[in-house]
C-alpha cells in the first residue's frame, strides 16, 4: 500500500507539473515572453505521467490469504490464463492482463434452518434427506473448505465466483442424502452423528479435490426428525426404561431371596452344629456318669460300709433318733451301731414285747 500510495502521489505531482507547464507556456506566449521553462516543466510532467500511470496500473497487491488469476486478454485458449500471482506486490502488463483475486483461506458454507425453513427454501436451507427406513430427516450442515492454490486457474475456468452455490452446496447436499440413506432413523437418533459425519466427509473430499477444493471439515450441527417419529422414539425409550426397572426389581427380589436362603441355610447349619455339639456333650456327660458309677461300684464292692458312713456323715449334728417305717429294710447293722456307740450288744430285744390281748372267757 505504501508503494502504490507513493506512486499515486508522484502521478499527482506529474499531472500538476504538466498542467502548470502548459499554463505557464500559454501565459508567456500571450505576453511575448520566453516559454522554455514552461515547456520543460510540462515535458517532465508528461513523461512522469506516461511512466508512472502504466507502472501504477500494472501493480497488484495480493494479500497473504489470496491468489491472483492472471487473464491475458490478447491470448487464446489455455494460454489466456497465466501463472497465478502469489501473495505480495506483483506487476502485470497494464491494460493487457486482468487479475482476478481469489480467497484461498478457510471458507465455510452453512445450510441451516430446520424443517420449517427448509420447506420454504429460503437462502441455503437445511438438507432434507430420507433414511433407510423411509423417515424424513432435516440436517443443519456446515462445510469448511478452501481453494487449492495450485488449482486456482481450474476453479476460475470451471466456476468463476459461483463455485459456492454452483458446486459446493449441491455436491454437499447430494453426499449428505447418500450417506443418510445408508442409516436407519433410529441409528441416527441414538448417536450416529459421528459416523454420519465421517461417511459424508469420506465421500465429499475426493469430489471437492477433483474440482480444485480442499475439504477441511464437515459438521452436522443439528438433526431434526418428524414429530411422529420423535414421539415414537420417546415412547420406546420410556418402555425400555420401564422394562429395565422391572428387570432390576426382579433381580433385586432374586438377590433378596438368595440372601434369605443363605441366611436360612446358615441358621440351619448353625442349629445342626449346635445339635451335634449338644449330642456330643450329652454323650461325653453320659460316659462320664457311667464311668463315675463304675468307680463307685468298685469302691462299694471293696468297702460295703462306706455308703453307711457317708449317709451318717451327711446327717445333721442334732439328729439323735431316726425312725424308719416298719416295712423299710434296715440300712445299718444295729449291732455295729451299738458297738460304735459303746453299748454292749444284747440278745434281748430293746423294746418290750407287746402284751397279749386278754383272753375272754365265756
Amino acid at each position: 500500500m505504501a508503494i502504490t500510495a507513493a506512486i499515486t502521489f508522484l502521478i499527482t505531482l506529474c499531472v500538476l507539473a504538466l498542467l502548470g507547464g502548459i499554463a505557464y507556456v500559454g501565459l508567456n506566449t500571450a505576453r511575448g515572453r520566453p516559454t522554455r521553462v514552461g515547456v520543460v516543466v510540462a515535458a517532465v510532467g508528461l513523461i512522469g505521467v506516461l511512466i508512472l500511470v502504466p507502472l501504477n496500473a500494472g501493480l497488484v497487491l495480493v494479500q497473504p490469504n489470496e491468489v491472483g488469476v492472471v487473464f491475458r486478454q490478447t491470448a487464446r485458449g489455455d494460454a489466456a490464463l497465466r501463472e497465478p500471482l502469489q501473495s505480495g506486490l506483483q506487476w502485470v502488463v497494464p491494460f493487457v492482463d486482468q487479475v482476478i483475486i481469489y480467497n484461498v483461506g478457510q471458507q465455510n458454507v452453512d445450510m441451516v434452518g430446520g424443517a420449517e425453513v427448509s420447506q420454504v427454501a429460503q437462502g441455503r436451507p437445511a438438507v432434507r434427506a430420507i433414511s433407510k427406513d423411509g423417515q424424513v430427516i432435516y440436517l443443519d450442515v456446515t462445510v469448511i473448505f478452501r481453494i487449492d492454490a495450485s488449482k486456482v486457474n481450474q476453479v476460475h475456468r470451471s466456476w468463476r465466483d459461483a463455485y459456492i452455490d454452483g458446486f459446493i452446496v449441491p455436491q454437499t447436499r447430494s453426499e449428505v442424502r447418500n450417506a443418510v440413506s445408508l442409516y436407519g432413523a433410529e441409528e441416527i437418533y441414538s448417536g450416529g452423528r459421528a459416523a454420519l459425519e465421517t461417511q459424508i466427509g469420506e465421500a465429499l473430499r475426493p469430489e471437492l479435490a477433483r474440482e480444485g477444493f480442499l475439504l477441511t471439515d464437515i459438521l452436522i450441527r443439528d438433526i431434526s426428525f418428524s414429530e411422529q417419529f420423535t414421539e415414537a422414539i420417546e415412547q420406546k425409550q420410556i418402555a425400555e426404561q420401564q422394562a429395565q426397572q422391572a428387570a432390576f426389581r426382579v433381580q433385586q427380589a432374586q438377590q433378596e431371596a438368595e440372601q434369605a436362603r443363605v441366611e436360612a441355610q446358615g441358621r440351619a447349619d448353625a442349629n445342626v452344629i449346635v445339635a451335634q455339639g449338644n449330642a456330643e456333650a450329652t454323650v461325653v456327660q453320659a460316659q462320664a456318669e457311667a464311668e463315675a458309677l463304675r468307680l463307685i461300684n468298685e469302691v462299694l464292692a471293696q468297702n460295703p460300709n462306706l455308703i453307711q458312713y457317708q449317709y451318717i456323715n451327711q446327717l445333721g449334728d442334732n439328729v439323735r433318733l431316726i425312725i424308719l417305717p416298719s416295712n423299710s429294710p434296715f440300712l445299718f447293722s444295729l449291732q455295729d451301731l451299738l458297738s460304735q456307740a459303746g453299748i454292749e450288744p444284747t440278745s434281748e430285744p430293746l423294746l418290750p414285747p407287746a402284751e397279749a390281748p386278754p383272753t375272754q372267757t365265756p
